[in-house]
């Protein structure tokens, strides 16, 4: 009887190591294809950093995309955000970083990062090094798109990507902190991965009736913008995304008595149906140059930039 159970146990632990072992390799091939996509991109002379995206290593907060540099008296544009921002599957003379450089004859910084969003802004924002880097600077520009209110709660659940490891929560004081996963190693489990993926999903359904933690991370991306930059203007994009969410008029009204300058990227392509896929990529997921020629220079125009 004893003897069975030994029996039964062994095959039960080789059964569920090799569930887990095949789930590690399977997330690490795919990361690694993840990566592997990344470095492909190919960059010309107005490089000054570059996107590479590397496995099982700490969130890299120092890589990016092109930034483009002008030589004039006119203060920078820092550009944030996602891939959208970053301008994945776009050529350097395509992403939108360039455009509004070429438009303004300022230098775009490009301190957009695929696969992030709004909590990435936030530490960018409130990290030390923005203002010593840039001492002047006049336009601090974030592209949101709807997304990022997911990934506010969906990281962590994957540890093998070092981008998916930052995450904010409110503390009992109201204050926003960063929620350091426990037992990262553990993360990699197919089993513990699927609990955590519950209550993210839970997470999330509340943050897009509620958007508690989208809210607090704006109001003091806001303020910490106007305390390093007083005279200059906190501009967020919302761009729109084929899943054809937005946010309502009620979250628009509150960045905005934020001292955001809200602009709603589709306002400014009403003449054209801005979920006709033939306007992005192949993905289905990025779009193409045109819809970033419709509003930029208008952008640009309206706020004098």
């Amino acid at each position: 009887m004893l003897k069975r159970i030994l029996i039964n146990l062994l095959l039960i632990t080789v059964a569920l190591g090799t569930v887990e072992f095949a789930s590690f390799q399977q997330i690490k091939a795919k990361n690694e294809a993840f990566k592997q996509q990344a470095d492909k991109a190919k960059f010309n002379n107005t490089q000054n950093f570059q996107t590479k995206y590397k496995i099982l290593e700490d969130f890299n907060p120092t890589v990016f995309r092109n930034s483009f540099i002008k030589d004039t008296n006119k203060t920078p544009i820092i550009w944030l955000g996602c891939s959208f921002a970053e301008g994945a599957g776009l050529e350097d003379i395509q992403t939108p970083c360039y455009k509004i450089s070429n438009l303004t004859g300022r230098s775009c910084i490009n301190k957009a990062k695929g696969a992030t969003g709004t909590q990435y802004m936030y530490y960018q924002i409130t990290g030390k090094d923005l203002k010593t880097e840039y001492p002047n600077v006049d336009f601090v520009i974030y592209t949101f798109i709807w997304n990022h209110l997911h990934r506010l709660h969906n990281y962590q659940v994957n540890p093998l990507i070092d981008m998916f490891n930052l995450k904010y929560k409110i503390d009992k004081h109201g204050n926003i902190v960063e929620d350091k996963p426990l037992f990262k190693p553990l993360y990699s489990s197919f089993f513990i991965r699927r609990i955590l993926n519950k209550q993210v999903s839970k997470n999330i359904k509340k943050e897009e009736e509620t958007f508690e933690l989208f809210n607090a991370i704006m109001k003091q991306s806001a303020i910490t913008v106007h305390q390093l930059y007083p005279n200059a203007k906190f501009i967020m994009i919302e761009f729109p995304e084929l899943s054809k969410k937005e946010l309502p008029q009620s979250e628009k009204d509150k960045l905005k008595s934020y001292g955001i300058e809200l602009i709603k990227a589709t306002d400014y392509m009403r003449n054209i149906d801005v979920y006709n896929k033939k306007y992005w990529q192949s993905d289905e997921i990025h779009p193409k140059e045109e819809l970033w020629d419709l509003i930029l220079p208008k952008i640009v125009k309206q706020y004098n930039i």
